[in-house]
């Protein structure tokens, strides 16, 4: 029992430290692309770029991340901003949801992650997708656009404290703004890299290769785990990865898919920006097509 128990630290803190430094040069990067959209990007040139279809816009909003790859730290705080330029919040909605993954910088570190395997990059690419375009038609058919418009609090004063908190300030320099984006999300990547180390070295392997093995318990599982983790997107598939022993494929697609539809860290802030209907939406709706797909994953591995 002596040597058991500084054996497994060792372990755990191997698993922590390579978890967290192969995910920062990721984090980092996508702190500055997110700092230099904030400061440089037109909202008023966005919003002439804007189709007028329903489906063309909602089409457009899932893949705006390429043109503005922010996280899941930022992507709320440039949603609103653009809704006050006359962005339809249909668009927005779309947005919030597929703009943290469905980037460059995302796709990229999912890639290195999971060692070049770019089956699960275009899984969780699809998965992200399918929320972020069914969330976004649902939203323009079920809330007129005359009828939710603008965010719940307007943009006052109030309104931009609230981005500060989140990392963003009005018109701040580029290192001055990653610096504090940095500081934000730290403590959220060190979180989700202490969780998986631990859940990887204490816990017993028994018990966790039998949750895991499960194609619907392992997807059960690891859904909340990702809400209350809240890792940002740059940085969680480093964490997925480390789950992809002993969990099931659709639940490690799961986990990176629903942690940045929804998530805790970033739903007060949710809950502030759209309509509480239109954020009840996103939290059902998300859960429901990501488990559903999770499964039909799962059910088409194993009957290869």
């Amino acid at each position: 029992m002596g040597l058991t128990l500084p054996a497994r630290l060792n372990e755990f803190v191997v698993v922590f430290i390579s978890i967290f430094l192969q995910s920062l040069p990721f984090l980092l990067l996508g702190i500055f692309a997110s700092a230099l959209v904030q400061r440089y990007l037109s909202d008023e040139a966005v919003t002439r770029w804007l189709p007028r279809r329903t489906v063309s816009v909602v089409l457009l909003g899932s893949v705006f991340g390429f043109v503005a790859p922010v996280c899941d730290c930022g992507v709320i705080p440039l949603a609103r901003r653009l809704m006050t330029k006359g962005v339809p919040v249909y668009a927005a909605t779309t947005l919030i949801v597929a703009a943290p993954v469905i980037n460059p910088i995302v796709l990229l570190s999912t890639a290195f992650a999971f060692q070049g395997d770019w089956k699960i990059v275009a899984l969780r690419m699809g998965m992200t997708f399918s929320v972020a375009v069914s969330v976004g038609l649902l939203v323009s058919a079920l809330f007129p656009e005359t009828a939710a418009r603008t965010p719940m609090s307007s943009p006052s004063r109030r309104g931009v404290e609230v981005s500060s908190a989140a990392g963003v300030s009005r018109n701040p320099g580029i290192f001055a703004h990653a610096t504090v984006e940095y500081f934000d999300v730290l403590f959220y990547v060190i979180l989700g890299s202490v969780f998986t180390a631990a859940t990887q070295t204490l816990l017993p392997r028994g018990d966790l290769m039998a949750v895991g093995g499960s194609p619907v318990w392992s997807v059960v599982t690891l859904m909340p785990v990702a809400s209350l983790l809240s890792i940002c997107s740059e940085a969680d598939a480093f964490v997925a990865r480390a789950f992809a022993t002993t969990f099931s494929v659709g639940a490690v697609l799961a986990f990176m898919t629903i942690g940045q539809a929804v998530d805790l860290r970033m739903g007060f802030l949710l809950f502030r920006t759209l309509r509480v209907g239109i954020a009840l939406l996103i939290v059902v709706l998300a859960y429901v097509l990501v488990f559903a797909e999770a499964l039909l994953i799962n059910s088409l591995v194993g009957a290869l």
